[in-house]
C-alpha cells in the first residue's frame, strides 16, 4: 500500500536567502525573547487540540478537517518561529542539554498526571537538540507532537553567522487532508560526513502495520545559497516489528527496516539500502539484503540499469530479459511466486542456486520453475543467471528450509 506525502514547495532562491538573512537581523534585535513568543506556542497547541477533538473521530476514516489542518499547521509554524527565536539567543557554544531542557519547559505543554488505574504511555511532545560540529557547526532542533494514530514533526538547523544563529534548514510536511501526509510514525536525520543531512519519516496510518516512507538528503543553506534536496527517495516498509534504522557511513549513509517480499507466503524479509554520495549524486550498492534469496528478491524489484549493474556483466543481457519474462508471468492474474529453496553448489562454495515456483491455476507454458544461480562476494552478491532448469551442481540440501 503506497500513500502519497504531502511536501512543502520550493522557494525562490533570492526570496529565500534573503529571508534568512533578515530573519537573523530581525532574532537578533528580539534578544532575550520576549514571552509572548513561548506563550504563542501554547496557545496554538491548545487551539490545535480542541481541533482535534472535533477533527478526527474515527480510526478507520484517516482524513483531517480543514480546521484541523489549519491548526496543525499554524502549531508547526509558530513552534518553528519560537526555534528560531531562542536559537538566535544562544551562544556560539550552547549546552544542547540545558538548551534542550529549557525549550522544552518553555514551549512544550505539562504532562497530564496519570493515576493509579491508568498506564502512562509515552509523551510524544518532545524537544530535541543536538550539535555537529563538522564539517561546519550546526545546531538542530526537531518538535515532535502526538497527533491520532502517530505523530507530526518539524525540523530546524542552524548555522552560525557573525553573532548568532541562523536558520540553514527547514524540514515539514505541507499541510495535508489525511494523517499519512505527517512527518511522523518513524522520524529520523544524521548529518553526512560533508555536511549534508539525511532525513527520514513515516506516513501516519491507523489500519495496518504496512506504511510508507521517504527519505531525502538535504544541503543546508549557506549565506548565498539556499538548501536544495539532492535525492528523494520512498519506499513501502513493515512497522512495529523491527526498528527502523538510519545511519551516517564514511562515503554516504544506509537504512534499514523490513520490507515487502515477493512471496506471499513469507510476506516479509529485511531490507538493507546503502548509498555512496559522490558529490550531489548517489548510487546504491550493496549488501542490499541480509541473505542470497533476500537478494534475489530485492535484485527482482530493482529498476532495470540497477538490476543489471548487480548482474556477471558476461549474460547480463539474456538474464535481463529473463527477469522481465519472470515479472510479467508473476504479474498474471492467479499466479504468485514461492521461493522453495537455497543450495549450495559443490564445485563453487561461494555459488548458490535459489530455486523459484510460479503457482498458476493451470502449468503455464512457459514453465512454472526458475532457478537463480547467485555467487557471494565481500559485500553482497553477483547474479550469475536465470534458467528454466536446475543446475545439477547444486543439487545440496536446502539451506534456508525455515521459511521465515
Amino acid at each position: 500500500m503506497t500513500f502519497k506525502t504531502s511536501r512543502p514547495g520550493k522557494v525562490a532562491l533570492p526570496l529565500a536567502v534573503c529571508f534568512l538573512l533578515a530573519s537573523a537581523a530581525v532574532q537578533a534585535a528580539q534578544c532575550p525573547v520576549a514571552p509572548a513568543t513561548d506563550d504563542n506556542v501554547k496557545t496554538a497547541y491548545q487551539a490545535m487540540q480542541q481541533a482535534m477533538a472535533s477533527g478526527f473521530t474515527d480510526d478507520a476514516d484517516n482524513s483531517v478537517t480543514p480546521e484541523l489542518s489549519q491548526a496543525i499547521e499554524h502549531y508547526k509554524q509558530t513552534l518553528a518561529d519560537a526555534f528560531d527565536a531562542h536559537l538566535a539567543c544562544a551562544p556560539a557554544t550552547p549546552d544542547v542539554t540545558a538548551l534542550q531542557a529549557d525549550l522544552s519547559q518553555r514551549l512544550l505543554p505539562v504532562p497530564k498526571p496519570v493515576n493509579d488505574s491508568e498506564v502512562a504511555l509515552p509523551d510524544q511532545n518532545e524537544i530535541v537538540v543536538s550539535l555537529s560540529a563538522s564539517p561546519a557547526p550546526l545546531l538542530l532542533v526537531s518538535g515532535g507532537f502526538a497527533i491520532p494514530c502517530g505523530s507530526d514533526n518539524v525540523l530546524r538547523g542552524y548555522r552560525r553567522e557573525g553573532d548568532t544563529w541562523v536558520r540553514a534548514l527547514d524540514w515539514q510536511s505541507g499541510p495535508y487532508k489525511d494523517i499519512s501526509g505527517a512527518y511522523g510514525d518513524l522520524y529520523l536525520y544524521e548529518r553526512l560526513a560533508n555536511g549534508d543531512i539525511a532525513m527520514m519519516h513515516g506516513t501516519p496510518w491507523c489500519t495496518s502495520r504496512w506504511s510508507h516512507l521517504a527519505l531525502e538528503v538535504v544541503r543546508p543553506a549557506t549565506a548565498d545559497q539556499a538548501q536544495r534536496t539532492l535525492l528523494h527517495n520512498e519506499h513501502d516498509y513493515v512497522r512495529d516489528d523491527h526498528e527502523v534504522k538510519l545511519k551516517a557511513r564514511p562515503d554516504g549513509f544506509e537504512w534499514r527496516a523490513e520490507v515487502g517480499s515477493l512471496d506471499g507466503d513469507l510476506l516479509t524479509r529485511p531490507g538493507i539500502f546503502r548509498y555512496r554520495q559522490d558529490g550531489e549524486s548517489f548510487q546504491r550498492i550493496q549488501p542490499a539484503a541480509s541473505n542470497g534469496r533476500g537478494f534475489v528478491d530485492e535484485w527482482l524489484r530493482v529498476d532495470p540499469p540497477l538490476a543489471r549493474a548487480w548482474a556477471d556483466p558476461a549474460g547480463a543481457d539474456a538474464t535481463l530479459a529473463a527477469r522481465e519474462e519472470l515479472l510479467g508471468l508473476n504479474k498474471r492474474s492467479g499466479v504468485t511466486l514461492a521461493y522453495t529453496a537455497v543450495r549450495g553448489c559443490k564445485a563453487d562454495p561461494a555459488r548458490f542456486q535459489v530455486d523459484i515456483e510460479l503457482d498458476s491455476p493451470e502449468p503455464l507454458a512457459e514453465g512454472n520453475q526458475r532457478f537463480v544461480s547467485i555467487r557471494q562476494e565481500a559485500n553482497g552478491f553477483t547474479l550469475l543467471g536465470l534458467s528454466r532448469s536446475a543446475d545439477p551442481a547444486c543439487s545440496g540440501p536446502d539451506l534456508m528450509a525455515r521459511r521465515g
